[in-house]
């Protein structure tokens, strides 16, 4: 099976295994902290909790002060990444509490932790961490956050599909860079969003919060870029960036319910890239293909020089 049939695969599979996902609070003070697609989970949190709980990459807090009151909570489905193993170790030796969210108990990050939650989603054999994992994160960190998340991802799912199967005609791959916008939980969506682009198509993508994009980076577009919106009742922007003549596509994505509104944006997302993917006749991740460079980052995201 080659690397995208896995990952379409694992995308229509997590519906039936993510409500297996089941937390109870663990703190009051939470400090999630990530690379990559954990860091979006993370950062998910933060927003939906009213930015009570702080989502941080571990390469911040390598000579920050630690906050003795508050519980660390790592999010990382190898637990192999090695900045966030040395700000766990940093911690434990302050006495700070600590916790692993992580799919292998057995790894470096969750023997050095207080504690370890397993998401109990059965990950799929894919090349990047999955769809599944990604999106069981999520219900991990809001539930240690406090946050009840409905069993409904079946009807999330499809109206995803939906959503995606409606835009796709009037979508096409970006020649150049994309910026991918969004405000406030489609941030961190944005972000995710901009990560997989890069990973499935090898596409330079830039996420923003759309706001800050209309300050500086708005100045920067060439010709060949692709702007991509996650919109929540935000038309009249699309419609102002429409007369500069770019290349625009806008998604709506709002509702009042903001978990639905959060899960259907992920699922669109995902099913959207797999779409993109079968209309270009795409087998395997670009990032898959890329030896050299992926050793490399390896080496740096995993290696342990100590």
């Amino acid at each position: 099976m080659n690397s995208v049939e896995s990952l379409r695969l694992d995308f229509n599979t997590q519906i039936g295994e993510l409500g297996k996902v089941n937390n109870d609070k663990i703190s009051n003070n939470l400090i999630f902290v990530g690379s990559g697609d954990s860091y979006v989970a993370g950062l998910i949190a933060e927003y939906l909790t009213n930015h009570n709980c702080k989502c941080y990459s571990p390469s911040d807090l390598f000579n920050s002060e630690l906050a003795k009151d508050s519980t660390y909570c790592f999010v990382s489905v190898t637990g192999k990444t090695k900045a966030n193993i040395s700000v766990a170790k940093r911690i434990s030796q302050a006495g700070s509490k600590s916790v692993a969210i992580t799919f292998d108990e057995n790894s470096k990050l969750a023997q050095v932790c207080d504690k370890i939650i397993h998401p109990k989603l059965k990950k799929a054999h894919t090349p990047t961490a999955g769809f599944g994992s990604f999106v069981a994160n999520v219900v991990s960190c809001l539930q240690v956050a406090g946050i009840t998340v409905p069993k409904k991802f079946d009807i999330w799912y499809q109206n995803a599909v939906k959503i995606s199967q409606n835009v796709l005609e009037s979508l096409a791959l970006p020649e150049d860079t994309v910026f991918v916008l969004g405000n406030n939980i489609l941030y961190p969506l944005a972000l995710y969003t901009s990560f997989q682009l890069a990973e499935f198509f090898g596409t330079r993508a830039v996420a923003h919060k759309l706001e800050e994009f209309c300050h500086s980076p708005i100045f920067g577009l060439k010709s060949p870029d692709s702007v991509w919106i996650l919109g929540q009742n935000e038309s009249q922007v699309n419609q102002r960036l429409n007369i500069l003549g770019l290349r625009l596509s806008y998604f709506e994505l709002y509702n009042s319910d903001i978990l639905r509104q959060l899960f259907e944006s992920i699922f669109f997302v995902q099913n959207l890239l797999l779409f993109l993917a079968q209309r270009h006749g795409l087998k395997e991740l670009q990032y898959v293909t890329m030896k050299d460079v992926l050793k490399a980052s390896s080496d740096i995201i995993y290696y342990d020089r100590t």
